[in-house]
């Protein structure tokens, strides 16, 4: 049977938080969305792609499913899942018989289930993975009162791919008009016209990302623990000491005759962290996420920095293992707050205080800092993948 997989990716994912669609955020290197693909074109049962995607992100569809091993179709997706998935079974070549619709945010699925799949799309018309009910399941009223008790013997938890015979497919849809709309699956159209459906082995490691929680699960069945993946960023800042100026360094206002000149409140040791942790995971540097030309970033403190920076990493899939600066400074004398610098740094990142070290060392009277005329700050941050952890 020539078979086709249908990857509905035109949702928004409002569920998972980010400042994008999840299929976007990055798993080892490369957006969720090419690890779902991947696993999709590689799998011998499988003869082609369509990506159902957002009319507004094809393109970038088009660049992620670059050099493809399989033909591969993009179009566009609709208002709802069910939607979407019709016009991609609406692309199909003439000669396609069976149709997997497979979950783009399910990018970890492995290959023996969908052999599962498709072997009972063979015995049985359709079929989909699903996995046993272990807790006790109840069915609740709008007010939360418990109306009954599930015998969970009888409960699958539904996964994807769901396979069937695209004929059973379309008089799914056809039965169904528009209340298709109405439904979360394949499987659900399919009863609404009365074609069984048979459930096969579901796999733990077929994760979907729905919450932001959800991908350290699929990166451990992506790359898995003990991989190392150990990243290492640096940072420097340095700006100039003025009069008129509260002093401000690693989120602490220290009494000085002056403070530092800069668009926020110049903090060169958060400014310098900033750049440590953003280049080592890749995310680009301080400049480019808070210009120093913005009016919203005037005379802001830098450890608001830090707090909107931590998610980003964390997103990522990046934890952060340790910190260490340098500041470099004659005055004022900077080793009675550096507990107090760590402090309010790991409250910014949400991290333990002993995960950050700050020195404080001259230049000897040499160079810009040696003649007092500013202070600087190195500082290196080690990052490592959620999973290693």
């Amino acid at each position: 049977m020539t078979v086709a997989a249908i990857v509905p990716a035109a949702g928004r994912g409002a569920r998972f938080g980010g400042p994008e669609n999840k299929i976007w955020v990055d798993i080892g290197g490369r957006p969720l969305i090419q690890w779902t693909l991947r696993a999709l074109e590689t799998h011998p049962g499988i003869d082609s792609l369509v990506i159902v995607g957002a009319p507004d992100e094809l393109d970038r569809l088009r660049d992620a499913a670059a050099a493809p091993a399989k033909p591969t179709r993009i179009v566009a997706g609709g208002a709802t899942r069910a939607e979407s998935v019709l016009r991609g079974l609406e692309s199909l070549d003439a000669g396609v018989q069976t149709v997997l619709v497979h979950d783009a945010a399910r990018p970890a699925v492995p290959p023996d289930l969908i052999d599962r799949v498709l072997a009972g799309v063979r015995s049985h018309g359709a079929a989909i993975p699903g996995m046993p009910c272990t807790d006790t399941a109840k069915v609740c009223d709008p007010q939360g009162r418990v109306e009954a008790t599930l015998d969970r013997s009888r409960i699958a938890l539904v996964q994807t791919p769901q396979g069937c015979r695209r004929d059973l497919l379309e008089r799914a849809y056809r039965v169904a008009g528009a209340a298709a709309n109405g439904t979360t699956d394949e499987a659900s159209l399919l009863e609404r016209a009365d074609i069984p459906v048979h459930v096969v082995a579901g796999d733990a490691a077929n994760v979907k990302v729905t919450l932001l929680a959800d991908l350290a699960a699929v990166r451990r069945a992506l790359i898995g623990r003990g991989s190392g993946e150990v990243r290492t960023g640096l940072g420097y800042d340095v700006h100039r000491l003025a009069s008129g100026r509260e002093l401000w360094l690693g989120g602490v206002r220290i009494e000085h005759d002056q403070g530092l000149e800069g668009h926020s409140d110049a903090d060169v040791v958060v400014h310098a962290v900033c750049d440590a942790l953003l280049g080592a995971a890749g995310l680009g540097d301080i400049g480019l996420l808070f210009p120093p030309g913005d009016p919203a970033h005037r005379n802001r403190r830098s450890t608001e920095f830090l707090a909107e920076i931590g998610p980003r990493l964390r997103a990522a899939g990046w934890l952060v293992t340790n910190i260490d600066a340098a500041v470099l400074a004659e005055a004022p004398r900077l080793a009675p707050h550096r507990t107090a610098m760590a402090e309010a740094m790991a409250q910014a990142l949400e991290l333990e205080a002993k995960r950050i070290s700050i020195k404080a060392t001259t230049s000897e009277g040499l160079g810009p800092v040696g003649r007092r005329e500013g202070i600087g700050c190195w500082a290196v941050a080690t990052l490592q993948r959620a999973e290693e952890q």
